[in-house]
């Protein structure tokens, strides 16, 4: 594919990627209807702003004056939406369109969306249209009302963020402009793409920086039953996808903005496409690799109450694990009670693998032993940097977390291990009769290189493994 045609196509999907990302992320729809509320509100405004540069250049091609004034205007009326919009985008309770009636607000489409998109396909067909200038003039207020209708119920961010709001939501029709424009005046068309950047600040504010619930990466951790809730609220893989490609057009404009006598290997690096891949992979794959580790869940779960000894066994053989937790929980005064089993079989390059639980009755010798050993510790150490997941090809784990003795590993590749106390008690409960209760998929997105003996100990969401630290969120 020539580089014009190529980079059209780049644009064109960036403009179609970043108002359904703005609109998935506003709206808690499911995606079927996300992609039929983008069909009928926005497809055909964002068709005539991809048509409107023949209306500006080819029509009138020495008419500089035209589009100079058309700039002028259009640039106004941008400046003059994104101050109303932050006035009553938010607060909420400010939004005159948060409880309008809903059929005298659609009466705005039905007028305005016949015009922008009798206009497109006259400017497409016939590089004219007697509806192109009163269409431009709709548009504006149009963008407006969409942004007031369509933000989250309950927007509030402060002004400055309420601003970069509505810029990422300018940004498709820069995207769009300039997938019309490359034809007339390429230039033009490539600053206008590259000024998609200032969409940037609010997606990494709402998409890339980890949140109290986790991201968009570690929801693909979440369980097949609870996941259609999830999905129902962002649509993660199209969430992924767009910023890709919004980060593909940026890079692209940057690209065909150089200098014509940068070269590389004989052929104008302007007019080469795949430095734009690469860094749009690149992105992304940074992006996944500062999101997925430490191993979490998306969303928060507090247990009632945390067992008071756990010991988990992680045999490590090549690429299979054999992990194997036992969860002591207490009564009256943290005195033993009952005993629980977890574990799993996973392999790296695994995505899903099959947790088991089961339970038994804890006799009382072991009891008495249990309560003995957790009297007798002296010391209540709890490094949780030191819980890391194995890396060599055969080694063994043992992890001991319990009251009055803190968090402890021992590992083979440190040369550390266990006590021969902690060991035969391990034995001794597995010996215990259990009846299973449940099974369980567990994912990684990781493929089984995240997962760690924190997780095996029960610490799997995000409210587990992350904490704010005053000025982020730091996942341990």
């Amino acid at each position: 594919m020539r580089p014009k045609a190529l980079t059209v196509l780049i644009y064109s999907l960036a403009a179609i990627s970043a108002s359904l990302f703005w609109f998935t992320r506003q709206q808690e729809r499911p995606l079927s209807e996300a992609l039929l509320g983008w069909l009928l509100f926005f497809a055909a405004p964002l068709l005539f702003v991809f048509a409107y540069p023949r209306f500006l250049f080819a029509a009138f091609p020495f008419q500089t004056g035209r589009s100079r004034v058309a700039t002028i205007l259009h640039g106004l009326a941008a400046v003059i939406t994104v101050v109303l919009f932050v006035i009553w985008g938010s607060p909420f309770w400010k939004n005159p369109m948060r409880d309008m009636d809903s059929i005298r607000l659609l009466a705005v489409p039905i007028v305005a969306l016949p015009v922008f998109f009798v206009a497109a396909l006259s400017l497409l067909l016939k590089n004219r249209s007697t509806l192109a200038k009163f269409a431009s003039f709709l548009f504006w207020p149009y963008w407006l009302l969409l942004a007031l209708v369509f933000v989250g119920r309950f927007f509030e961010a402060t002004l400055f963020r309420t601003a970069f709001c509505f810029l990422c939501f300018i940004t498709p029709i820069l995207f769009a402009f300039a997938a019309g424009a490359i034809s007339h005046r390429p230039a033009i068309a490539h600053a206008s793409a590259l000024a998609g950047l200032m969409g940037m600040p609010w997606i990494y504010w709402t998409t890339l920086q980890d949140s109290a619930l986790g991201n968009v990466w570690t929801t693909f951790n979440v369980s097949d039953r609870e996941l259609l809730m999830y999905n129902n609220l962002h649509p993660v893989e199209l969430t992924i996808f767009s910023i890709g490609l919004i980060v593909l057009a940026i890079a692209t404009a940057t690209l065909r903005l150089l200098p014509a006598h940068w070269s590389l290997r004989g052929l104008p690096l302007c007019e080469r496409t795949w430095p734009a891949f690469s860094a749009s992979f690149l992105f992304l794959a940074v992006w996944f690799s500062q999101s997925v580790m430490p191993y979490r869940i998306s969303g928060a779960v507090d247990y009632s109450s945390w067992p008071i000894l756990q010991i988990l066994h992680v045999e490590k053989r090549g690429f299979q694990f054999h992990e194997t937790c036992i969860n002591v929980g207490g009564g009256y005064r943290n005195h033993p009670e009952s005993v629980s089993f977890s574990g799993n079989d996973r392999r790296l390059f695994q995505y899903r693998f099959q947790q088991k639980y089961a339970s038994g009755e804890l006799p009382e010798p072991l009891k008495l032993r249990i309560q003995s050993m957790m009297q007798s510790s002296e010391s209540a150490t709890q490094n949780w940097e030191t819980v890391k997941p194995l890396r060599a090809w055969n080694d063994d784990g043992w992890y001991v977390r319990a009251e009055g003795i803190g968090l402890k590993a021992y590992t083979t590749d440190k040369g550390t291990t266990p006590p021969q106390e902690i060991v035969d008690l391990f034995n001794e409960l597995q010996k215990i009769p259990r009846t299973w209760k449940t099974q369980s998929d567990g994912k990684d997105v990781c493929l089984g290189f995240c997962y760690d003996p924190l997780s095996g100990l029960g610490f799997l969401f995000a409210n587990h493994r992350c904490r704010y630290d005053g000025h982020a969120y730091v996942c341990r």
